[in-house]
């Protein structure tokens, strides 16, 4: 045992945070027991789903294999979705902004406060059938005022 004493044992991994492999320093039995389990990027399906790889939850792998690890990797959620959104959103806002008192309050009880057309008309007086044609009109407003970038 004193021939192990000071080894150093280090597996690649990848920083999910600064996007790059990294050598880490692990126990003597993480390490052998990551090895043990004789994953391959080759195999990388066939023995997860066969049960084998009970050390998939380590991040990342050998030779900057992260995106082998697919049951780990978040599609939905990357920054360049998430910026995105956030222009969309900003730019709907600039939309709703140009529209009038009245067409704000509409989009507002129908699509914020989750009223329904028939509901809405009876707050204010009117048919459905009106609320039915403003809300169209609106939309199409909107969709042309986004379409433009205003």
């Amino acid at each position: 045992m004193a021939i192990h004493e000071n080894k150093k044992y280090t597996l690649t991994v990848y920083n999910t945070v600064t996007h790059r492999n990294e050598e880490i320093e692990v126990t003597r039995e993480v390490y052998h027991a990551y090895r043990r389990t004789g994953w391959g990027i080759e195999n990388n399906d066939a023995s997860f789903f066969a049960h084998e790889i009970q050390m998939s939850g380590l991040i990342g792998g050998e030779d900057g294999a992260y995106e082998n690890f697919k049951e780990f990797i978040d599609t939905e959620n990357i920054p360049d979705k998430t910026v995105v959104a956030a222009m969309e959103l900003d730019a709907l806002q600039i939309a709703l902004s140009a529209l009038t008192g009245a067409d704000k309050a509409l989009v507002q009880a129908l699509f914020y406060d989750g009223l329904t057309e028939q509901e809405y008309a009876a707050q204010v007086g009117i048919s459905q059938q009106m609320i039915n044609r403003k809300k169209q009109r609106i939309l199409k407003l909107l969709k042309k005022l986004l379409s433009e970038g205003l």
